[in-house]
């Protein structure tokens, strides 16, 4: 991919909008540490003379993803950028997994239990729709961050 600025305002827009931390601490619990600082920055991460990794800069609900990529001169107007969106293992795998597990320990209390079929139903149902909530969130919210790369960096697909 191509984005139309130079190298070196490439690097001055990522050092502007990007909060300096360990992108991989942000999809986990000690993510709660970051909420002071430099909120109004978009990315959280770090970056090198070629190279980057950042994620979303959140306070509540972190995006579970990091932006890995690499940067290289293409010409003076034109910089070359190869990037991949990564899951961040602990967060993607809670956000994604974690109804699934919820699901099965309130149905396990259920059958112990035996309460009536109503609560069995609607206990079910809100697990079913809280899971489906967050996993479509968490894909739009990936799908919103890439966006948000892109026209901040002028990425083009061609020349």
């Amino acid at each position: 991919m191509i984005s139309q600025i130079g190298i070196q305002e490439f690097r001055a827009r990522l050092k502007a909008n990007t909060k300096i931390g360990n992108p991989k601490i942000s999809g986990t619990p000690l993510h709660a540490f970051n909420m002071i600082g430099e909120k109004n920055k978009l990315f959280y991460g770090t970056f090198g003379e070629n190279n980057f990794k950042i994620t979303s800069n959140a306070i509540l609900f972190p995006l579970p993803y990091i932006l890995k990529g690499k940067i290289k001169s293409k010409n003076l107007n034109q910089t070359e950028i190869s990037y991949e969106i990564i899951p961040i293992q602990f967060g993607y795998y809670w956000i994604r997994y974690f109804p699934f597990i919820a699901f099965l320990l309130f149905n396990i209390i259920f059958i112990i239990e035996k309460p009536p079929l109503s609560v069995w139903i609607i206990f079910n149902l809100f697990i079913v729709f809280i899971g489906a909530i967050s996993n479509l969130r968490m894909y739009y919210k990936r799908k919103n961050f890439e966006i948000k790369f892109i026209k901040l960096f002028e990425i083009s697909n061609g020349e």
